[in-house]
């Protein structure tokens, strides 16, 4: 016998299903090389970072947010009050990282990619494409995010879990290098 109740809680969850894939397979950091490199002035930084986080305004940030950054060093020194290619990749990176670590963190994490041989080009890369490789397998349902979940409240459980495992495991590696 057709069940027609079942069958609009399985479309629905389909729907939803869909949504989240295709929201999250959606999303797009600017490649380091679409980075704007002509000297942009506080307000078009924060439209510029601000543009591929419209889905996301927990994430954006505000000019006041970006002078704060520079002023605490987070960025190098801002030269004629524009920012480089370099200092706009490090405060997507900033305005990414804000939501789980601390900008105490953040900090630290800056400072560590500085000291290594590795230019920012290549760790704004790594995280570009790392960033995109995750959402992608979230959006996918991946078994590796979330094994064992039948339900969409099980993978959304599943994934707050791991989200928050992934937090502490930062907090305790930074706790290590402040130390």
């Amino acid at each position: 016998m057709f069940d027609v109740n079942r069958y609009l809680y399985y479309n629905e969850a389909m729907n939803e299903q869909n949504y989240m894939k295709e929201a999250l397979g959606s999303f797009a950091m600017p490649s380091y090389e679409q980075i704007p490199d002509v000297g942009l002035y506080l307000e078009q930084v924060a439209r510029f970072i601000n543009s591929f986080l419209t889905a996301y305004p927990e994430m954006t940030v505000t000019p006041s947010m970006i002078s704060n950054y520079a002023k605490q060093k987070l960025i190098a020194r801002v030269n004629k009050k524009t920012y480089t290619r370099e200092q706009i990749a490090a405060l997507i990176m900033i305005a990414l990282s804000k939501t789980v670590i601390s900008i105490e963190h953040v900090r630290l994490m800056l400072e560590e990619l500085r000291e290594t041989d590795e230019s920012l080009e290549k760790a704004y890369t790594l995280f570009a494409g790392s960033l995109t490789d995750v959402l992608h397998s979230l959006g996918d349902n991946d078994t590796y995010i979330a094994p064992g979940a039948e339900s969409d409240t099980g993978r959304m459980m599943k994934n707050i879990v791991i989200a928050i495992a992934h937090k502490m495991y930062l907090e305790k590696y930074f706790e290590t290098r402040s130390s």
